[in-house]
């Protein structure tokens, strides 16, 4: 549980950061060879908690940076009571 809530902070983060890079860099071809990475860390962690997104009235950037504050939580939770 530790290691797959560490993975969904970490690609909550990544993919707030590449969109980000994304919007600001679209001729930029670095970002078009990182771009790719996101959509199967997107697809693995935050999918599965889908609908927030509609509730919150997020773009799915902004839902992915607070769903990697949730995973924060439960690595938090799950380290202390461990």
């Amino acid at each position: 549980m530790v290691v797959f809530s560490l993975a969904g902070v970490i690609s909550g983060i990544l993919v707030f950061i590449i969109t980000k890079l994304e919007y600001a860099m679209y001729d930029n071809s670095f970002v078009d060879v990182i771009a790719p990475l996101q959509y199967p860390l997107y697809v693995a962690f935050t999918t599965p908690l889908f609908g927030g997104n509609i509730l919150f009235n997020l773009s799915y950037e902004w839902y992915a940076l607070l769903m990697a504050l949730f995973y924060g939580i439960v690595f938090g939770l799950t380290f202390y009571f461990k």
